[in-house]
């Protein structure tokens, strides 16, 4: 998903972001707050949500990401920010990656097919959903918010 933050000042941007980066060599060290999955993520303002440290790496250098691609990490350290160690891909590109890395979890209890069953039955109780599918309350509510699975 793509955020918007054209209503936030480039400087206010620039300003947030390079205090949180250690620049080495090789790559760049984000050193602000680091999401579960080790990437680095900065919160811009109250009205957008928090977006990855890279990502915004990527857009300050001057890129834009194409419609359906993601921005990986060429150099396959999350918490690094360098846009030289980045490029752009799609996500089935970027999971292959993950896949051939062994640094993503193929051991999830759904399948693509189950997660969209599950959006599809959003309107009804969501444990019952649960105890269906065998997965947390908080795992359908994820799902149905978009805040899992995200790429479908």
């Amino acid at each position: 998903m793509i955020y918007s933050i054209s209503h936030i000042s480039m400087d206010l941007i620039e300003e947030r972001f390079w205090k949180r980066v250690n620049m080495t060599d090789g790559c760049w060290f984000w050193t602000g707050a680091i999401d579960t999955g080790g990437y680095g993520q900065l919160w811009l303002d109250k009205n957008t949500p928090c977006m990855k440290a890279h990502r915004i790496s990527w857009y300050l250098s001057g890129n834009n990401v194409p419609e359906g691609h993601v921005v990986r990490h060429k150099c396959r350290s999350r918490a690094c920010v360098n846009p030289e160690h980045l490029e752009t891909g799609t996500y089935a590109e970027n999971m292959a990656d993950k896949i051939r890395d062994n640094t993503v979890s193929r051991t999830s209890k759904l399948t693509e097919k189950q997660v969209l069953e599950i959006r599809a039955r959003s309107s009804e109780m969501r444990k019952s959903l649960a105890k269906e599918y065998n997965v947390s309350v908080y795992a359908v509510n994820a799902i149905i918010q978009r805040r899992n699975w995200k790429h479908l």
